[in-house]
């Protein structure tokens, strides 16, 4: 007996979910880059007008607008890696300052 119950409730949950899965979510598609020790990251979300952020793919609906968002994706990597590098140079400088005689 125990057993036909966890299969209802497991039947109920996955119904649930697909549900869910499946009402639309308005906000707008996202690159998130972030400076890592490894390199840039980019990950592509949601921005939800709920301002809640979803991790999912981008989509682009035609080669124009994929073209847009590919131009603005290289604009920010290279942001990044030239913020990168002024952070470096100002460790560098720090370093070279710290272990200067006095």
């Amino acid at each position: 007996m125990t057993k036909d119950t966890t299969k209802n409730t497991s039947t109920e949950k996955n119904s649930t979910e697909s549900t869910a899965q499946e009402q639309p979510v308005k906000g707008r598609s996202v690159f998130i880059v972030e400076t890592t020790p490894a390199g840039v990251a980019v990950q592509t979300a949601l921005l939800t007008e709920q301002n809640q952020l979803i991790p999912m793919p981008a989509i682009f609906p035609d080669v124009q607008y994929a073209f847009e968002q590919i131009d603005e994706l290289k604009r920010l990597v290279s942001q990044k890696f030239s913020q990168a590098a002024a952070v470096g140079a100002q460790v560098i400088a720090q370093q070279n300052q710290d272990t200067k005689p006095q």
